[in-house]
């Protein structure tokens, strides 16, 4: 079929012979891109398109997962202003699309992955969603394993902008840490999971910076003040800094500046959550060697947490010493 003759046909046809084995091409990959980006857009019709070839076909040679990662951000998160946010909605059709055949392909969880990681925020399910997902690749195999592909697919998601804690650990992740670690004492695993999971852990327990991204409300309000404004922009930003000096002054006239005392403010909220607290410590002692014996990712983690041991609770303490 001539590169002509194809793009006369609907999409569903172009796609259909693609994949039949089960496998994705570079050569059909550079296809795909000429036919679905042809007109520089993804359209929902080209979307169903993409989803049933990744379930046709969820292995290929590494430009398959790239493009096919590619297309769905295209769609999800360039399909309305502000650009890069995915909503409560689009996060429900997507996970519609995952499910629809049981759980998610390997094509899916790298997805799910990169729009974590290029959004400016996901819903807050989203983060969960996609860790019950890769945790149930570890589990779906004959003997649970984790690879070193697993590891900086785990990796990614724990450290994606817009997940759940952007670059900080949740809770939930790090119980899912846990769930991983405590299958794989029975399986397998590249020495670089151990190394992630006490980074993840000692992240969750010690590292709450307390940022939060702008809603898509108030990025909404942003993008549209900028392009109302954009043919007088010189002198907005004249205004902005004819009140600079007021700020470095310090509006309580203390003689501090807005941005010191926010600064302060900050590096107090930090300080405060680089404690573990005694609900830490108690969730802490429930999840370790909890099936009553500590491997050695879990003697690790409490090896790096005695290493920070003035800032931990008596609790805390006490659970190294029974340890040790």
């Amino acid at each position: 079929m001539t590169e002509f003759d194809a793009h006369a046909q609907p999409v569903e046809t172009r796609l259909a012979a693609i994949g039949a084995d089960g496998y994705v091409t570079a050569d059909e990959v550079l296809f795909l891109r000429r036919s679905i980006f042809a007109d520089g857009i993804v359209s929902e019709r080209e979307l169903d398109a993409i989803f049933a070839l990744g379930n046709r076909a969820p292995e290929g040679d590494l430009e398959w997962p790239q493009f096919f990662a590619e297309a769905v951000a295209d769609f999800y998160l360039r399909e309305e202003e502000p650009l890069g946010y995915l909503t409560e909605d689009e996060f429900d059709e997507l996970q519609a699309r995952i499910v629809g055949n049981g759980c998610a392909n390997r094509l899916e969880r790298a997805l799910l992955v990169k729009l974590m990681e290029t959004a400016t925020e996901t819903p807050p399910e989203m983060s969960a969603f996609t860790g019950r997902e890769l945790k149930a690749s570890i589990f779906e195999k004959e003997r649970p394993a984790v690879s070193k592909e697993d590891v900086m697919l785990i990796r990614r998601w724990l450290f994606a902008a817009g997940g759940a804690g952007h670059v900080g650990v949740t809770k939930a992740e790090a119980e899912i840490l846990f769930d991983i670690n405590d299958a794989v004492k029975f399986g397998e695993a590249t020495p670089a999971w151990g190394e992630l999971f006490t980074q993840g852990i000692v992240n969750h327990l010690m590292a709450g910076l307390g940022y939060s991204a702008a809603s898509r409300e108030d990025a909404m309000r942003r993008h549209q003040f900028i392009s109302d404004h954009a043919p007088n922009v010189g002198g907005f930003f004249t205004r902005m800094l004819s009140g600079v000096a007021a700020a470095f002054r310090g509006a309580d006239g203390s003689g501090e500046s807005v941005y010191a005392q926010k600064a302060r403010a900050r590096d107090a909220a930090v300080d405060a959550a680089a404690k573990v607290t005694p609900e830490e410590t108690d969730w802490l002692a429930s999840r370790i060697g909890r099936d009553g014996d500590l491997d050695q990712n879990e003697r690790s983690l409490l090896a790096r947490m005695k290493e920070l041991e003035d800032d931990l609770p008596e609790a805390l303490k006490a659970l190294l010493e029974r340890a040790a």
